[in-house]
């Protein structure tokens, strides 16, 4: 796991320091984004959304999208569980060159943490709170790192 950490550190800073020099060019256009995620604390969590964002003003996007994931148990009853959201977005960018953005998600969220034959889907909300940067790799390449709230 440390190895892995650093490596992901050395690629960013390497990414970082080659991106973008001028304002973002893709402030002020609609755009997709397509995420995978993997995130760890007491249980493992893996999966991917998809948002599609809308420019309203130069600096603020609203956007809808979809996420699913899974998470792993590895307590005393081990079990894989999944669940999901469809959400609503937004996304505003600070800053001369827009490379820093804060972002919030909110939308209706599901779960099945029961084993069969028990099994019932549960509903909830779903939130996330983000601060995020951005580095433009390609013309269709973005690389983006956040902080955030689930």
């Amino acid at each position: 796991m440390k190895k892995t950490c650093i490596l992901i550190l050395i690629l960013s800073i390497t990414t970082f320091s080659f991106s973008q020099r001028k304002s973002n060019p893709k402030i002020g256009k609609n755009e997709t984004e397509i995420a995978a995620f993997i995130m760890g604390d007491y249980d493992l969590a893996y999966g991917g959304q998809l948002v599609y964002r809308l420019s309203v003003i130069k600096k603020l996007k609203l956007g809808a999208g979809i996420l699913y994931g899974a998470n792993y148990e590895n307590g005393s009853s081990p079990g894989i569980y999944g669940y999901g959201a469809v959400f609503a977005d937004a996304l505003y960018f600070v800053g001369h060159r827009q490379k820093w953005s804060f972002g919030g998600q909110i939308g209706h969220g599901f779960y099945n943490r029961d084993l069969p034959p028990f099994s019932k889907i549960k509903a909830g909300i779903y939130y996330n709170i983000s601060a995020n940067y951005r580095a433009i790799i390609s013309n269709k390449l973005l690389f983006t790192t956040s902080l955030f709230i689930l």
